[in-house]
């Protein structure tokens, strides 16, 4: 460890060094090298102290912990005669009382006990607030464990119940004082009587009010400036319709932006199903210009001008499939490469069939268009049979929204039919 703070402090002299040399050194690096300089020198000292320190002399012997706490584990290095070292570890224990030690503590804590537990009580033979049934007696390692004979009047916590009767009750109470596994009973007979009702503070500000405002023809109502000697400072609570209006307002906002975040994915969850729903027609359109002759530019072309021929008629509907083609073409005749522009189409249209056709587009263009369109009509073919699929699925959902309007209406229909027989057959 010595040996890291020495290689530490020659590393920093030759930077400092070096940097200097080559006149690089400035104000900062100055204290920088300053500050890292007095932290190994601080830190090799501390080391060299704890080496210095970590022999045990001829009788090893180590500081137990305080009374009281857990025993601790302790890590030496033991060097024996044949040379051998070896790390261990030994649980070292906590300091223990003596036999004499012990019996003085119980009998201190015996001596306290009463005046511990009893709380805001004038005496334990008049018992009308809780106790204060302590698990430790203050200022002594002695521990407490408490047992009632019965529970329902004294608690185990020394709560003094509502059900004591008004004549009062005698309740023993036993603690088990406790030190190093040493034990000592302690029996205390107490009566207990019903708590004392104390009056609230709004109580007590009601009554004086009213013994203040005799006249009942006063203009003001006059409240009183102190109670039970402690001065009394009055103020109104302020009107919080400002701070109700701010929380309506944010919860406002917050259900505004919650409703356009949830416009905006349905918005998004539409399209994608449209544009999914559009991918069989596309695909097919493609197989049949290929098929015709064109390439695969031309037969782009002729789908998104098609397209966009129909979006001047009034029957127009904006299909989000077409539109990324059309815009696709458009990027293409501005100057972008046929497969940048293909990639640019899978990665707008987002949904695994796209990127797949992208990237067989692309790779028709590295690598020539022999076999593409085989792999187009079984694309094209796959694609209708996820289209069928979609289609019952879409079906089944549909039918299990109609089924509670369905049983709603046949409810209906039983109500129309049964309601006039009734009637009929009573009357």
């Amino acid at each position: 460890m010595i040996g890291i703070h020495l290689i530490t402090g020659a590393g920093l002299l030759l930077w400092y060094y070096w940097r200097k040399k080559n006149g690089k050194s400035d104000v900062m690096e100055k204290r920088i090298f300053l500050f890292a300089v007095i932290g190994n020198i601080a830190g090799l000292a501390l080391t060299a102290a704890a080496y210095w320190n970590a022999g045990l002399g001829a009788e090893p012997a180590v500081e137990k912990g305080s009374y009281g706490e857990q025993a601790r584990a302790e890590a030496f290095e033991v060097s024996q005669e044949n040379g051998e070292n070896q790390k261990i570890t030994v649980l070292v224990p906590a300091r223990q009382y003596r036999e004499e030690e012990i019996e003085e503590w119980l009998e201190q804590a015996e001596k306290v006990l009463d005046t511990v537990i009893l709380g805001e009580n004038a005496s334990l033979q008049h018992v009308d607030q809780d106790l204060n049934l302590v698990s430790q007696i203050p200022d002594s390692p002695v521990t407490v464990s408490w047992d009632t004979n019965e529970p329902l009047l004294v608690g185990y916590e020394g709560k003094v119940s509502d059900e004591v009767p008004e004549e009062g009750a005698e309740v023993q109470l036993k603690a088990t004082l406790t030190l190093q596994g040493e034990t000592q009973e302690c029996i205390r007979r107490i009566v207990v009587y019903p708590k004392q009702q104390e009056k609230s503070l709004e109580q007590l500000v009601q009554e004086a009010a009213e013994e203040k405002n005799t006249d009942a023809a006063e203009e003001l109502y006059y409240l009183p400036e102190e109670i039970n000697g402690q001065k009394l400072t009055w103020k109104k609570i302020p009107d919080r319709t400002g701070g109700l209006i701010a929380v309506f307002a944010l919860l406002a906002a917050l259900l505004y932006g919650g409703t356009r975040m949830e416009k905006r994915e349905e918005a998004r969850r539409t399209r994608e199903e449209e544009i999914q729903k559009d991918y069989p027609e596309i695909v097919s359109a493609l197989v049949l210009l290929l098929g015709a002759g064109l390439s695969m530019r031309k037969a782009l072309e002729r789908i998104a001008l098609d397209y966009q021929i129909r979006r001047k008629t009034k029957s127009f509907r904006a299909r989000p499939a077409y539109e990324e083609l059309l815009y696709t073409w458009q990027e293409m005749e501005s100057g972008i490469s046929e497969g940048n522009a293909y990639e640019h189409l899978g990665a707008r249209c987002q949904g695994t069939s796209y990127r797949a056709l992208a990237t067989l587009l692309t790779q028709n263009l590295k690598k020539g268009s022999k076999g593409l369109l085989e792999l187009l009509e079984q694309e094209s073919s796959e694609a209708f049979e996820e289209r069928r699929r979609r289609a019952r699925a879409e079906g089944e959902k549909a039918g299990t929204k109609l089924l509670l309007p369905m049983m709603l209406m046949l409810g209906v229909v039983f109500l129309l039919i049964l309601v006039p027989a009734f009637l009929s057959f009573y009357a």
